[in-house]
């Protein structure tokens, strides 16, 4: 009996742009996939190519998206933190300023994003339709805000629902569900080892996208510390849900904004590098997995 092998594919803004160029090597090196399961960016990309198993056809989707008016009107350029080595006194003001006007704004606002803009993105990403008519079996994460509990979606409006998956906290409102507050699943799986287990994997590989490297920080402001926090804290739970995958990747991806898609290209190519480098690990555990089970079987 074929063993089956699992996607588990994290979150991580635009650096989850990676898993594209997990899925073209899988893809050439003739690996099947049987289930995928991602959290936020993973959920993005994973439905995408659960709807249509071809890597070309999904570059294709994003690079029309990315130079669109959909794209622009997501205000991601606003949101990329301008690099300034040594800013002037009056850099140094604005950013005061807009930072007050930011904390300012966060008093009643549930999110910086409307939830619409998003809706449309994704809108334009994937077709219409349920998780359970996808080619490949497909789930993905989001988390309850009034439990803490990680929420699997297996079937329904699968746009609704990778939207749900992407809401970044703080950046996109959370959602009212079945008396459940639901915002990114990548708060509580940020690479989702153990859901792609329950859907019926036999082999998972997974797949984290969080930061490699973080720069020091010197002289942080409040929202820089708060941010550095959950950082740190995301770094740890994604390393720990890793650990659980039989295969772990994990692309070499330095300081990288969650915003920076423009950047698709590089990250792609940085999800190529590290399957590239994983495969005789990948193919061999695939064999073994495989003759493991045939020596069960025959003895008995």
């Amino acid at each position: 009996m074929k063993k089956k092998v699992g996607l588990a594919l994290g979150g991580g803004g635009a650096r989850g742009l990676a898993h594209i160029g997990v899925l073209k090597v899988l893809s050439e090196e003739q690996i099947p996939i049987d289930f995928i399961a991602g959290t936020s960016m993973g959920s993005i990309i994973g439905a995408m190519y659960a709807q249509n198993p071809d890597t070309a056809v999904l570059i294709d989707r994003l690079e029309s998206f990315t130079s669109s008016h959909d794209y622009d009107s997501l205000g991601l350029k606003y949101i990329v933190p301008k690099t300034n080595s040594t800013p002037s006194f009056l850099n140094q003001l604005v950013q005061v300023v807009s930072q007050r006007i930011v904390v300012n704004i966060a008093r009643f606002r549930q999110g910086v994003i409307k939830t619409e803009r998003l809706s449309d993105a994704v809108s334009k990403l994937l077709d219409k339709g349920n998780i359970e008519d996808t080619r490949i079996p497909f789930a993905c994460t989001a988390t309850d805000l009034n439990t803490g509990q990680t929420v699997l979606f297996q079937e329904g409006d699968i746009q609704k629902a990778v939207t749900i998956s992407s809401s970044i906290p703080g950046f996109i409102s959370p959602h009212k569900w079945r008396g459940m507050l639901l915002t990114d699943g990548g708060v509580t799986a940020p690479v989702p080892v153990k859901e792609v287990r329950r859907m019926g994997a036999d082999i998972v590989i997974g797949v984290g996208v969080d930061a490699n490297h973080v720069e020091p920080l010197e002289d942080p402001h409040v929202i820089e510390i708060i941010s550095r926090v959950n950082l740190v804290r995301g770094k740890i739970l994604s390393k720990i849900q890793l650990l659980a995958a039989d295969i772990r990747l994990h692309p070499q991806i330095d300081e990288a904004h969650w915003s920076e898609l423009l950047r698709y290209k590089e990250f792609i190519n940085a999800g190529i590098i590290e399957t590239q480098k994983k495969l005789p690990e990948i193919h061999d555990l695939i064999k073994r997995k495989k003759n493991l089970f045939r020596g069960i079987f025959y003895k008995y």
